[in-house]
């Protein structure tokens, strides 16, 4: 019975993405955006190395690059809440088309900065995309709805990222990362201009007619939100700080310690997203069903299996069960990357946060939990070079698990008619 009921509203909500128009482009736009990004975006971190970088400096580099992008997080929700959704959208598509162009030209790692600059620039429009989202999900099917988005664009990453290792076994780190990054650029002005042509505007049935020349400022407007916000940037910006000290590392550990070639990362990468892929739908209804909070929690305990595991891989096979324990994790959509987190998570805040305040508050959590992790990638950077490679990890576990308590303790998850 209870499979019967699940099908069924899996079918229902589908249903209602297929009918609404901005539910088909975010998706289609999305499927390109990371077909073309998930190519080489496992292997930067080698890249940057190859181009002259040391450790240290390549964990500078993703602190530069987290920097950047948490200070347009605040500007690019006001700007949804008060421009609309579509223009913040469809200006920073066409932004996302430049930085390719330069990580392409560069052949020194200085070089990479203005493009870092404007990949940054470009996520202006992670509240305004997210603001979006949730408008167009009803609240009761804001979980499901959110899983079925997150597989569907998480399919190109199944394929891709062996393709991306392949190339770069065969052609080498420097050519084979910038193929890669033609193809990118290509799906990218295609990306552009579908979101241009396509996407509707949805602004004006949050906000009142008449109402704007009132519209609150950012801080008054933020009044009254409940106490959740604040343990929601806490243990976000822990989970963002943890994430942080080894995420850029990962590959470099897995090439230098582990001794797996590209392509076999790659193939790791593409698991990990075929398992999250294939349980982030039912994990959105089961959230649905049984809340987000366990959902969440379930993410942040299977996280700290799978760098367990990791850091005591000595081959293929160990390390290739950490990445499925990992892709299990990511499957639950409970985890925080930098400014954004997991369906789960982002259908957590849509819950608790009012639609008329939805854009600057995500931007407002964008930003405090990416400037909480903003300083990690040169911390780990630092411990990966003068310590041991292991520690950046095992220092995420110890950090992850304290926000998984505080998450534990301090979260009230609203029950449904609240949302």
């Amino acid at each position: 019975m209870e499979l019967v009921l699940m099908v069924s509203s899996f079918l229902s909500t589908l249903r209602q993405i297929l009918s609404n128009r901005n539910m088909i482009v975010l998706t289609i736009a999305d499927v390109l955006f990371l077909f073309g990004g998930t190519l080489w975006w496992p292997f930067q971190s080698l890249y940057i190395l190859e181009l002259g970088a040391s450790k240290e400096v390549l964990g500078i580099l993703m602190m530069f690059q987290s920097v950047a992008m948490l200070l347009f997080q605040i500007p690019g929700g006001i700007l949804a809440d008060r421009l609309g959704r579509r223009r913040v959208i469809v200006l920073a598509s066409f932004l996302k088309c430049v930085s390719p162009i330069i990580y392409i030209l560069s052949d020194h790692w200085l070089l990479l900065i203005p493009g870092i600059l404007m990949d940054s620039l470009a996520s202006i429009d992670m509240p305004a995309w997210n603001a979006l989202l949730a408008d167009s999900l009803p609240p009761e099917v804001r979980g499901g709805g959110w899983g079925i988005y997150s597989a569907l664009i998480s399919i190109p990453g199944i394929f891709t990222a062996p393709l991306g290792g392949f190339l770069i076994d065969m052609k080498g780190v420097l050519l084979g990362v910038r193929l890669c990054l033609v193809l990118n650029e290509v799906l990218l002005i295609f990306y552009a201009l579908i979101l241009w042509r396509f996407i509707v505007e949805t602004r004006s049935d949050q906000v009142a007619e008449g109402d704007e020349s009132r519209e609150e400022g950012l801080i008054q407007g933020l009044k009254g939100l409940p106490r959740t916000v604040g343990v929601l940037i806490l243990v976000g910006g822990l989970t963002s700080f943890a994430v942080n000290l080894s995420f850029s590392f990962m590959v470099v550990y897995a090439v230098e310690v582990i001794g797996l070639t590209k392509t076999e990362w790659g193939f790791l990468n593409s698991l990990f997203r075929l398992v999250s892929t294939t349980l982030q739908i039912p994990s959105g209804f089961l959230a649905d069903r049984i809340g987000r909070k366990s959902c969440i929690l379930a993410s942040h305990g299977l996280s700290l299996l799978s760098n367990l595991v990791f850091i005591n891989s000595n081959n293929f096979k160990e390390a290739l069960i950490s990445r499925l324990i990992g892709g299990v994790c990511s499957g639950f959509g409970g985890m925080v990357w930098g400014t954004m987190g997991g369906p789960t998570w982002q259908a957590l805040i849509a819950d608790i946060v009012p639609p008329e305040k939805r854009g600057r508050v995500m931007g407002l959590i964008g930003t405090m939990t990416g400037a909480l992790g903003t300083p990690a990638p040169w911390i780990g950077g630092y411990l990966y070079e003068n310590f041991y490679p292991a520690l950046p990890i095992q220092l995420n576990m110890a950090v992850q698990a304290s926000a998984m308590v505080i998450f534990l303790l301090f979260l009230r998850e609203p029950k449904e008619k609240e949302r």
